[in-house]
């Protein structure tokens, strides 16, 4: 007898906000706030603005998908079953590299903030320290 195995979906909205605020590295916030509101003149908050809407888009068009292909995955899953494996298949290593070099790039300004505020401490002491954390 074969058994078959299936995931349950246990994330509700509290569990996938805290995720996401954690993958966001919460220091982002401060750099995004003080660096980039002052090297675009105060036009942060529109691009943050443009982003939500992009934002809701996708989470409508995933909800959409959902339904279509309802099976555990992502953009991977989706991308797959609608255009066909090889699309599927980069789309996959596309989401990987954006799970690595994302958190690298957080860290990165998070880096040049504090040194800005720290001239002492070089950049990458404040990157090697924020990944032992």
């Amino acid at each position: 007898m074969v058994a078959t195995s299936h995931l349950k979906r246990v994330l509700g909205m509290p569990s996938i906000v805290l995720f996401g605020l954690a993958y966001l590295v919460p220091l982002t916030v401060f750099t995004t706030y003080g660096v980039v509101t002052e090297q675009t003149s105060g036009h942060l908050p529109a691009a943050y603005v443009v982003t939500l809407t992009a934002m809701l888009f996708t989470a409508y068009s995933y909800g959409l998908m959902v339904r279509a292909h309802p099976f555990a995955g992502s953009a991977y899953t989706y991308t797959q079953r609608s255009f066909g494996p090889h699309l599927g298949f980069m789309t996959g290593w596309a989401l990987l590299l954006d799970y690595l070099f994302l958190p690298m790039i957080n860290y990165l300004v998070m880096g040049i903030y504090l040194q800005a505020a720290f001239p002492a401490v070089p950049v990458a002491v404040w990157i090697v320290a924020r990944s032992c954390w």
